[in-house]
């Protein structure tokens, strides 16, 4: 993965049943997923329970965050998702700095929860159209 942490995003609370092809189906509707890694133990080789997508630019990587927070759900449970490598503001910062309401999540319709590839790939909608030699650029073996 690259070492450019402005274009990484954070994936967290995945479920080790996410397989790198859901997660960048979802992913690839924010813009252009240049790399995706799921961590996995060492020992176990089970995944660790988070990923790190690179996008192209900054911009498509700050749309995905504002895009899917709080609003992906997979096996019952929601995903979290940050800017990789910007630490969390802290509390007393957060409640001088941020509105005490959250007009954006008033607009968001509730999360989908997906419990299997086939509700995925059946609930799906692209806003915009899937370029899929992206991903067979970054998996060139086929499925990964």
């Amino acid at each position: 993965m690259s070492t450019n942490t402005k274009f990484s995003v954070y994936v967290g609370s995945l479920d080790e049943r996410v397989s790198d092809r859901v997660l960048y189906d979802i992913l690839i509707q924010a813009g252009r997923v240049v790399d995706l890694h799921i961590p996995r133990d060492k020992e176990t080789d089970r995944p660790k329970g988070y990923a790190f997508a690179e996008y192209e630019t900054e911009e498509i990587a700050e749309y995905a965050v504002r895009l899917f927070s709080g609003l992906v759900t997979l096996y019952n449970r929601t995903l979290k998702f940050a800017i990789s490598g910007q630490d969390k503001p802290s509390p007393n910062v957060a409640s001088a700095v941020m509105p005490t309401t959250n007009f954006s999540n008033k607009l968001r319709s509730p999360p989908v929860p997906i419990n299997n590839v086939e509700n995925l790939q059946n609930s799906m909608s692209l806003s915009a159209p899937c370029k899929v030699p992206a991903y067979a650029e970054n998996y060139p073996s086929g499925s990964p």
